[in-house]
């Protein structure tokens, strides 16, 4: 019984190491291409390789990490995925279907819990708006804040199936979600727009008009992203940062 206990210990030390590589593949300070080993990743943060050969193992299944094969034949390596436009657009596409799916819901609760849905999506976008108009600008906040919008609707709305499905996608979402912000600038006429669409919607309860405003929101973004990273040469991040 006491072996069986300690088991677990291995995931449970993987987590941290997990968040770390996760944010830091998130916000680009390892781009595209770089290489992720687990000899390098246990001395930099100063653990054994075990559990990061399990967060290595949990990067890979959430697409963030993939395998290469080394050079003139070598062992095959783990290397950060490339951002691909057309991944981007299919997977914002996925990530519209599913939050306008559940995004749905809200037009079935009493009039009192949608209008306090209501206030709170207002908040979170004042929120929103705020972070995108303070100087210097902070890109983890804006970042956080836009999430929030987002999250007030689906935590009020989506059941256990789409919760397991978009957390799915999550990471790799993040990922274009973070990058955007430093790419197209503080210009957010246009998500300001759907986002007060989808509010509005929200306030008047109708699902249909609940779920379009939604899915644009999310098509529209993936389509003004891609044509973002069209812009730089090869789609790529700047520069690539070790940890």
């Amino acid at each position: 019984m006491a072996n069986r206990r300690r088991q677990p210990a291995p995931r449970r030390a993987a987590g941290p190491v997990y968040q770390r590589l996760l944010d830091l593949i998130v916000r680009g300070r390892l781009g595209s291409g770089a290489r992720v080993t687990e000899f390098q990743v246990a001395a930099d943060l100063g653990v054994s390789r075990t559990p990061v050969r399990e967060a290595m193992h949990r990067l890979v299944h959430d697409g963030l990490l993939v395998p290469v094969n080394g050079d003139h034949g070598g062992r095959t390596r783990l290397v950060v995925s490339p951002m691909d436009a057309n991944a981007l657009v299919e997977l914002y596409r996925l990530a519209g279907a599913l939050e306008g799916l559940a995004s749905r819901t809200a037009a079935t609760l009493p009039t009192a819990a949608r209008s306090r849905l209501t206030g709170q999506l207002v908040a979170a976008e004042r929120s929103f708006r705020r972070a995108a108009a303070a100087r210097p600008l902070d890109y983890d906040r804006l970042f956080q804040r836009h999430a929030a919008v987002h999250r007030t609707l689906i935590d009020a709305c989506a059941g256990p199936e789409l919760r397991a499905a978009l957390a799915a996608i999550r990471p790799r979402l993040d990922r274009f979600e973070w990058y955007y912000a430093p790419l197209v600038g503080p210009g957010l006429r246009g998500t300001y727009r759907e986002h007060d669409a989808i509010i509005e919607a929200v306030r008047r309860g109708t699902a249909d008009a609940i779920e379009r405003a939604m899915r644009a929101n999310w098509f529209n973004g993936g389509e003004r992203l891609a044509r973002a990273l069209a812009a730089r040469r090869g789609g790529e991040l700047p520069t690539v940062r070790r940890m």
